[in-house]
Parts: C-alpha cells; structure tokens; sequence
C-alpha cells in the first residue's frame, strides 16, 4: 500500500515537472504557428504574396495541402507547408524568419516559388 502510494506522488511530480518546463520554454518563444503563418503568407513574392503563390501552385496542380509546421531555433523560426504531390511524395516550401523580421526561402520550392 505505500509502495502504490509513493508510485502516485512520483507521477504527480513527473508531470508538474514537465507542465513546468513546457511553460518556462514556451513564454519567450515567439508567435503562434498561426499568426505567423499569416504574417508570412501577407509578404510579397513576385507578381503577388506568398500566400496566393501557394494558393495558385495547389489549384493549378491539384495538390492536397497538408498545412504549416513551426520549427524554433534561436534568433529565427522556419515556417514550412507542406503539400501531397503523390501517395509517397510531399513538396515542402520553408522560409527562415529572423528576428528582425526578414524573411528568406530556405528550401528550393520556396526559392523557385518566388523567382
């Protein structure tokens, strides 16, 4: 009956520490995967934005789009969406957002999505 007892209390433990850690990381880690990806997608990219250039390029070839990732560094983020080209195939446009604010393709459909 201890032994179940002090089981109890060490999870207990286990998971205020990890609620702890995922507050602490997450309250200097920039903006939302959602905000971001609309601040991003409001840039401009040749003839329009980034958003109607992705937009265009799922229409015209039937792309199923399996939406935005997020990933934190430190001093920038990369935005990535991602589209289905085939049932074994996806084609992934990721820019790197610096602190500053300015923004660069990192992956080669996003450099060509833009020339």
């Amino acid at each position: 009956m201890i032994r179940s007892a002090n089981r109890r209390e060490g999870g207990r433990a286990c998971r205020i520490g990890l609620l702890l850690y995922a507050v602490a990381t997450s309250a200097g880690a920039g903006p939302d995967e959602a905000s971001a990806a609309r601040a991003l997608e409001a840039k401009p990219c040749g003839t329009g934005t980034i958003g109607g250039r992705l937009d265009d390029e799922i229409r015209g070839h039937s792309r199923r789009d399996l939406g935005w990732r997020m990933f934190v560094g430190t001093g920038y983020y990369d935005l990535e969406r991602s589209l289905r080209v085939s049932k074994s195939m996806e084609m992934r446009f990721r820019w790197r957002v610096l602190d500053n604010g300015s923004v660069e393709p990192v992956s080669e459909p996003a450099q060509r999505l833009c020339a």
